[in-house]
């Protein structure tokens, strides 16, 4: 056999030529991977504004309602307490001897409702009804459920408001319901099931207050109540003053409040 004597040089050429093409293809990776990582950053940047957008647009659309409760094991404790200084009767929250008195017919699934309890009944009890002026008496009417056919989350509701009434405690338990409203109007808030748990939540005595739920107790004198709403009542809530009906500029404690410091002055002049 024939030794080539170049065979060592060509050898040496094509593993430099190896190694210079290894070295060129680990240059070309780099700009990939570079790339690819700001691609993987500009995808998951967005993938973030995606999702803000999302939650926005779901806080938007369910009327910006803070910490609405969406199952039975997420309940929100009412923001306002009534102080045990104010008198409470029933369905009548405030001095009996008020001067004026602010009848308000509700639906505990009402979203205005929820809105008028949480964000305005408590101003009109700290500047009214805790001063002995004025007292709030509660009304059902069941808009809701004769909006939706079928349906006796309303009437539910009412009696379990009543049946904590029984116990003296209508007002806080009326606030626990608006508080765990639902968004969606009939959609399981006020289960029997949901109320009781909703009752253990405010204190009440389980015992006596699962077996008037149980024996709906007080549904009778809720429905014939909720069948005879004001002249001229329009939906819920509706607001009367000494048993005028109210209809306000607009549902704020600053409206009402001027609707009451009229009926005041008014009751006042007619003092002899």
């Amino acid at each position: 056999m024939t030794i080539d004597p170049n065979q060592p040089r060509r050898a040496a050429r094509q593993a430099r030529l190896a190694r210079r093409a290894t070295v060129r293809r680990g240059e070309a990776l780099k700009p990939i991977k570079k790339r690819a990582s700001s691609s993987l950053l500009w995808w998951t940047g967005g993938a973030m504004l995606v999702a803000v957008a999302v939650i926005v647009a779901a806080f938007w659309f369910s009327g910006g309602k803070n910490n609405v409760p969406t199952n039975n094991n997420s309940l929100i404790a009412p923001q306002s307490t009534i102080a045990a200084t104010i008198p409470v009767a029933g369905l009548t929250l405030g001095n009996p001897q008020a001067a004026v008195t602010l009848d308000i017919w509700g639906d505990f699934q009402c979203p205005v409702c929820q809105d008028f309890a949480v964000n305005v009944e408590p101003a009109l009890i700290n500047n009214y009804v805790a001063k002995g002026t004025v007292k709030l008496v509660w009304h059902d009417w069941l808009v809701i459920d004769q909006n939706h056919p079928g349906t006796h989350e309303s009437l539910d509701a009412a009696n379990a408001a009543r049946c904590a009434a029984d116990q003296n405690q209508f007002w806080p338990f009326h606030d626990w319901l608006y508080t765990n409203q639902y968004a969606e109007e009939a959609s399981g808030a006020f289960t029997l099931d949901r109320l009781r748990i909703l009752g253990a939540a405010a204190g009440l005595d389980a015992s006596k207050f699962d077996t008037c739920l149980a024996n709906a107790t007080h549904d009778a004198e809720v429905q014939t109540q909720s069948d005879n709403p004001p002249a001229g009542a329009k939906g819920t809530p509706t607001l009367l003053i000494n048993g005028t009906l109210l209809v306000p500029t607009s549902l704020t404690s600053a409206s009402i409040g001027a609707a009451l410091d009229k009926a005041l002055a008014a009751t006042a002049s007619a003092v002899p």
